[in-house]
C-alpha cells in the first residue's frame, strides 16, 4: 500500500513537472488570446421595433424576464471555467451588461424593481465575471472598456435618466450600457492604446464609438419617442508577451441587418469595418503585432449588397491583409460560433456561422492551436435548474507565434 502511494505520488509530481514546462515552453514563445460575447440574455429586436407605448412596455418587461431567466450568475461561472481551460494572456468580451432599475414609488417588497419576474435581471456582468475568475483563483483584470448602448439618454424632467416603465402597474427606471471589455492577465504588462485622437467627440471610456450607428425610435408613456443610437465601438491595448509587443483590439459591429427586411441597412456594420480599418492603419505602431478580436457580425459567407456598393466587414479586412486565424489554422473544420436559442435552453448545440473573429496583421508565423468553445454539453450550467449554453455565441482561442 505505501508502495502504490509513493509510485502515485512520483506520477503526480511528474506529471505537474511536465504541464509546468509546458505552460512556460507557451509563455516564452506564443501569445494566447480568447473572444467572447457574454449575450445579455434575450434579444432586443421585439424591443426596439414596438410601435406604441403600451406594446413598448410590454416588450420591456418580457425582455426582461428573459434577461432574469437566462441566470447570467451561473452562465459567468461556466464562461470563467472556459478561460481557466485555457488561460489566454488576453480576453476580449463583448455585450458586458449591466442593469440597474430605480423604483419611482417607496420600495415594497416583490414589486417594482424586486419583482420577482425581473429582479434577477438586475447586475452588472463585469462584477460578475471577475467574481467568477476569482472563485477560480484567475487573476485578471480590466484594462480597456468601451460603452457602447447606454439608456441614460432618455431623460423626463425631474426623473433619473433612463427608459421609464411599468410592472403590475408600478413605474420604474431602467438603467442600462452595454460595454466591451479586455481582460489581462495579471502577469501581462498591459496599458491602454491611445485611439482617441481619431475619435473627435466620439470619446467613449477608453475607446472609442464609431461614427455612423444606428437609431432606435422609441415609444414613451407620455406619447413621445425617444431617439436612442445603438452605439458600437472599440477599445485597443498595447501588451508585452513572451519579449514581443502587441496591439489588441476589442470590437463588436452592428448586426447586418438592424432594419430587418431592409439589406441597405447592412451599410451600418459596412462602414464601421471601414473605420475600423483606416483608424488602425493610421495609429498601429511599427514593430506591433495586430490582433482585432470581436464579434463582426459578418462571416466569410457573407456577400453584402454588391448592386448598393456595400461590402461586408470580412471581405473588407480580408482585402486590408487581415489573417483570418481560423482560416489559417483550421481550414477544413467550419468554426461555428452563432448562435444557441435565444433562451439558450436548446439541447444540442445549433451554432450555424462563424462571426466571432480572431484577426491579425501581420499573418502569424505559426498557430499553433485555435478552437470555438462552450459547445459541449459539459459546457452548461449545472441541474437542478434547467442547463443553459454559457452564451448564445461561442467563444474562440488561439495560440499565435509571430
Amino acid at each position: 500500500m505505501h508502495a502504490r502511494r509513493i509510485v502515485s505520488l512520483s506520477i503526480i509530481v511528474a506529471f505537474s513537472l511536465f504541464c509546468g514546462a509546458a505552460v512556460a515552453r507557451h509563455d516564452q514563445s506564443e501569445i494566447k488570446v480568447m473572444t467572447q460575447n457574454q449575450y445579455l440574455g434575450a434579444d432586443l429586436a421585439a424591443l426596439l421595433t414596438a410601435s406604441d407605448p403600451i406594446l413598448f412596455n410590454q416588450e420591456l418587461v418580457a425582455l426582461l424576464q428573459k434577461i432574469a431567466g437566462s441566470r447570467f450568475h451561473e452562465r459567468a461561472q461556466r464562461q470563467a471555467a472556459l478561460i481557466a481551460n485555457e488561460s489566454p494572456h488576453v480576453v476580449a468580451l463583448q455585450e458586458v451588461w449591466r442593469f440597474d432599475c430605480i423604483d419611482l414609488l417607496p420600495p415594497q417588497e416583490n414589486q417594482g424593481c424586486q419583482d420577482p419576474m425581473i429582479a434577477g435581471a438586475f447586475l452588472d456582468q463585469l462584477d460578475e465575471t471577475l467574481a467568477a475568475l476569482k472563485a477560480r483563483g484567475l487573476k485578471y483584470k480590466p484594462i480597456a472598456r468601451v460603452k457602447n448602448l447606454d439608456a441614460s439618454v432618455v431623460a423626463f424632467p425631474e426623473l433619473p435618466p433612463g427608459i421609464p416603465f411599468s410592472i403590475n402597474g408600478v413605474p420604474a427606471i431602467l438603467q442600462t450600457i452595454d460595454r466591451d471589455v479586455i481582460l489581462v492577465r495579471n502577469d501581462v504588462p498591459a496599458k491602454v492604446a491611445n485611439l482617441q485622437l481619431f475619435c473627435g467627440d466620439r470619446v467613449s471610456l477608453d475607446g472609442c464609438n464609431y461614427q455612423v450607428v444606428a437609431v432606435a425610435q422609441l415609444p414613451l408613456p407620455d406619447g413621445t419617442t425617444a431617439d436612442v443610437p445603438v452605439q458600437r465601438g472599440f477599445v485597443a491595448i498595447d501588451a508585452r508577451v513572451a519579449g514581443k509587443n502587441y496591439r489588441i483590439v476589442n470590437t463588436h459591429l452592428e448586426v447586418r441587418e438592424p432594419q430587418p427586411g431592409n439589406p441597405i441597412s447592412q451599410v451600418f456594420q459596412a462602414v464601421q469595418a471601414s473605420e475600423l480599418i483606416g483608424v488602425l492603419q493610421a495609429t498601429t505602431p511599427i514593430g506591433k503585432s495586430l490582433l482585432v478580436l470581436g464579434d463582426f457580425n459578418s462571416s466569410p459567407e457573407d456577400a453584402g449588397v454588391p448592386d448598393a456598393g456595400i461590402i461586408p466587414p470580412y471581405q473588407q479586412l480580408a482585402a486590408a491583409g487581415y489573417t483570418d486565424g481560423w482560416t489559417l489554422g483550421r481550414p477544413a473544420v467550419p468554426g461555428f460560433t452563432c448562435c444557441q436559442a435565444e433562451d439558450l435552453l436548446n439541447k444540442q448545440s445549433q451554432l450555424y456561422e462563424r462571426i466571432d473573429l480572431i484577426l491579425s496583421w501581420p499573418a502569424p508565423a505559426r498557430i499553433k492551436d485555435i478552437r470555438v468553445l462552450g459547445t459541449k454539453q459539459w459546457d452548461k450550467t449545472g441541474p437542478p435548474a434547467p442547463r443553459l449554453w454559457p452564451s448564445d455565441h461561442a467563444g474562440v482561442a488561439a495560440a499565435l507565434r509571430f
